[in-house]
């Protein structure tokens, strides 16, 4: 259930002018699609306005197109592609991104969001298959899920900054300190918001719970919970991406806890952050937002982890053979033993982390628990029995130590607890050569761990490096060795593919056959090595005069053919007979000497009553048949 901010309340805030909102075009766009009977060519004229939104909107859509074999070059057809409503969320959340990239929040920081909420979009659009929706939806969802803390930094810019700045020093929930400073929080006045400019309702309730999607109260197994998890994890991944390398470290158990949730195996993942990655950085360099380098995630989850160590540590401990600085969660520990643990803990090197004794924290610690867990059997509100085996169900909590501390009255219990899951136990009072023991056992059962993973990790790299080989030769297999245009398996596949959307379309389209007159006499003039730099040259010659969308590729020997998508008749002459007059003109070299070179072409167009794309081929054979009997260098189309 979403709480909405108060209408009047709401009406206030925008009145002031301040509040984070869509502006010209994105604004005309949100006006015309809430009419009934808009027509997608004022839509296509609007976007046409703006030729910043209108080459993103193309980049978007050939993007989105994964698999797709032709790009999308005409703005209409990239509109009638991700549809009307999806093209208004996407230019709503690119117009508020470009209109508050600063502010006058001194602890906001406004690039770090951008950067962020960029990632979270992009990681969003690979979810789509597991959040079964549009990945146009879900990109709109995570570049804007976190609107609602930018609407407060612009707002509220004093105050809001105090907010802040409790929230990092004392590690305390934003949400709630917000609703104690202004009566609602960030996700609040971000659902109110997105309401208002017409984003389907799912897509609100996901960036409203996204921060805490088993509170949302959805039905397991719904698409809504799904949307939710999938929006969490793609802001834990964005939060990866953002870290330095150190912080990157504490954010992973709790990213793999949210992957395995969706089902997202270790290999995908690798494939998935890699590719996220990558064009995260595309995307923030076109459209100016703040990014950086990562690593390969198989190297960042092998790499050993920080190595930071307290000043009590021995000089031999700091050699190459020292210890890790491991993270030591503490719960249910009482406060009158408290300090002491803490003083061990820290005189070994490890970095205590103390977790708070109510619900929420145990929650919160088994969700992402440490990589040593140190926990108290008297802890009050969970048996340490079932502590041990929920931690040990999830993935995360499967690679912890777990060390339960005991009173000697409760020694009965620890078989119970050991049998749970629990690694070891150790009876109170303790004392620091004991602990050592426990701790040097934990560091050297990661390491191996580690070690394994790293293994692992080798493996897979040969694996990619298997599949990027594979994908190489493939793409050698598709291509003319000498003239590097695709070849004539692959120029056939795609002329079918255009062919069968052109059919079921209604849309026109054209093919091309060219042919070299008189190659031989060129041969047997020049010899044949200037005849393949002939070909070589015309290959160069026929990329740059032809359509960004249309596919040149070598039919075989001295032929050529183009299929041309979207091409009428009219459309194909005009472009074959381009071809024809800018081959004629230019000057092919070979060693010093001109070649003069002609074309004959033949034209046939899609009429709705071929049998399939090879009549097509034919029909355009057929007319380059006839240009060479009327004395070449000329086009001729196919009755």
């Amino acid at each position: 259930m979403i709480k909405f901010v108060d209408p009047s309340r709401y009406h206030s805030m925008k009145a002031t002018g301040k509040l984070p909102s869509p502006k010209g075009v994105a604004f005309s766009i949100i006006k015309l699609l809430q009419k009934d009977d808009f027509r997608v060519s004022d839509l296509v004229q609007l976007v046409q306005s703006d030729p910043a939104i209108a080459g993103r909107l193309l980049k978007f859509a050939n993007a989105a197109a994964f698999g797709r074999a032709r790009p999308i070059v005409s703005l209409q057809r990239a509109i009638v592609a991700l549809g009307s409503f999806r093209v208004r969320d996407l230019v709503i959340g690119l117009s508020v991104m470009h209109s508050h990239t600063s502010g006058q929040c001194p602890a906001f920081d406004y690039g770090a969001f951008w950067g962020h909420s960029l990632a979270t979009g992009i990681a969003c659009q690979e979810l789509a298959h597991f959040a079964q929706i549009s990945s146009e939806e879900l990109f709109t969802i995570g570049l804007l899920a976190r609107v609602g803390e930018l609407a407060m930094a612009s707002l509220y810019p004093e105050e809001y900054a105090v907010v802040l700045l409790k929230a990092r020093e004392t590690q305390q929930d934003l949400a709630a300190l917000e609703r104690q400073r202004f009566d609602m929080d960030h996700n609040q006045l971000g659902a109110t918001m997105l309401g208002e400019w017409g984003l389907p309702e799912m897509l609100i309730q996901a960036a409203y719970h996204h921060e805490q999607p088993d509170l949302a109260g959805f039905r397991d197994g719904s698409r809504v919970l799904t949307l939710t998890h999938s929006l969490n994890f793609a802001r834990s991944l964005a939060e990866v991406c953002m870290a330095d390398e150190e912080s990157r470290w504490s954010l992973l158990p709790g990213l793999l806890t949210r992957a395995a949730r969706l089902g997202i195996s270790g290999d995908a993942l690798n494939d998935m952050v890699d590719r996220m990655a990558r064009r995260w950085r595309d995307w923030g360099a076109m459209l100016q937002v703040r990014t950086q380098e990562i690593p390969p995630f198989a190297e960042i989850l092998a790499a050993s982890p920080p190595s930071r160590r307290v000043s009590s540590v021995s000089p031999e401990q700091n050699g190459k053979d020292a210890a890790p600085r491991l993270r030591v969660q503490l719960l249910g520990i009482p406060l009158a033993e408290l300090p002491a643990l803490i003083r061990q803990i820290e005189s070994l090197g490890h970095q205590p982390v103390l977790v708070d004794s109510t619900p929420e924290g145990l929650k919160q610690a088994l969700r992402e628990p440490a990589q040593i867990v140190i926990a108290d059997m008297a802890m009050p509100g969970l048996k340490p029995a079932a502590f041990c085996r929920i931690l040990r169900q999830t993935p995360a909590g499967k690679e912890t130590y777990a060390l339960l501390l005991a009173s000697p009255e409760s020694e009965e219990h620890i078989l119970e607890a050991i049998d749970a899951g629990a690694d070891d136990v150790l009876v109170k009072p303790l004392n620091i050569q004991t602990l050592r023991v426990r701790l040097n056992t934990a560091t050297r059962m990661l390491r191996l761990r580690e070690e394994i993973q790293r293994e692992r990790r080798g493996i897979m790299r040969s694996t990619d490096e298997f599949a990027v080989a594979h994908k190489r030769l493939l793409q050698e297999a598709l291509t003319d060795p000498l003239t590097q245009l695709p070849n004539r398996r692959h120029g056939l596949d795609f002329l079918a593919s255009e062919w069968a959307f052109a059919q079921s379309n209604a849309l026109p389209m054209a093919c091309l056959l060219l042919d070299i007159d008189h190659f031989k006499r060129i041969n047997d003039t020049y010899g044949h090595a200037a005849g393949d730099a002939v070909l070589r040259q015309l290959a160069e010659l026929l990329k740059r005069a032809s359509r960004a969308e249309d596919l040149v590729f070598r039919y075989g020997g001295e032929e050529f053919a183009a299929v041309l998508p979207n091409a009428t008749a009219r459309a194909a002459v005009q472009i074959a007979e381009r071809i024809r007059s800018v081959v004629e003109k230019y000057s092919f070299l070979w060693e010093g000497q001109t070649i003069p070179v002609t074309l004959s072409i033949g034209v046939a167009s899609l009429h709705g009553a071929e049998m399939d794309s090879q009549a097509l081929i034919q029909a355009s054979d057929a007319a380059l048949f006839e240009a060479k009997r009327n004395g070449r260098n000329r086009v001729a189309v196919a009755a």
